[in-house]
């Protein structure tokens, strides 16, 4: 059995959550109060999860103490995980959707909402370009790296360019470092396939 604290922002909050789950019986409901909630810290040892209706209640809650669901509005990316947090639900879930995250928050797993996973993805994703990407080229290397990519030779850059032949033999130097590439040919290679250089 799941016991369940229960801290709600008001009576009626609590008593539709409890509601939900009521009708479950791998749950033992513990309705707490969130007036005391930094004095009261004993309780939480006999609740296995926290249900609370804002995160402001789950800011309250002593640190240590079991894994919390918030069902409420979410607050702003990674806030919405600060200490015990451990899901997150919409204001209003269904009975089957409260009962899946306290039992999945039970055992360890995290619960998200639906815009939480989508942001999470996206980060992830974003920092993944940025590993494969290695450190990112300065404008002047992206077109130093297009002209390897026309089979121009340093001189010849240089003159485009109007710099120095040992500024564009730098310019070449910086791409093969940041790109990883052992060669000309392997950079334009590299730049091709990152979409760096227009095929």
């Amino acid at each position: 059995m799941i016991r369940v604290g229960l801290i709600a922002d008001t009576t009626a909050h609590s008593g539709t959550l409890a509601e939900l789950l009521s009708d479950d019986d791998r749950f033992q409901i513990v309705n707490l109060s969130p007036v005391a909630l930094s004095v009261r810290e004993n309780e939480f040892t006999y609740v296995d999860v926290v249900v609370v209706t804002s995160p402001a209640l789950a800011r309250r809650l002593p640190p240590g103490g079991p894994p919390v669901i918030v069902v409420g509005r979410e607050s702003n990316g990674d806030a919405d995980f600060r200490g015990p947090v451990r899901g997150w639900l919409h204001p209003s879930p269904t009975s089957s959707e409260l009962s899946a995250a306290i039992t999945a928050v039970s055992q360890n797993f995290v619960v998200l909402t639906d815009s939480q996973a989508k942001r999470l993805i996206a980060q992830s994703r974003s920092r993944q370009i940025e590993d494969e990407i290695g450190e990112a080229l300065t404008p002047r290397e992206l077109e130093v790296l297009r002209m390897l990519a026309d089979g121009l030779g340093n001189k010849e850059i240089a003159d485009r360019l109007r710099i120095s032949d040992h500024t564009a033999k730098f310019h070449v130097a910086q791409i093969l470092a940041k790109l990883g590439a052992g060669s000309r040919a392997e950079a334009v290679g590299i730049g091709m396939r990152r979409g760096l250089v227009p095929v």
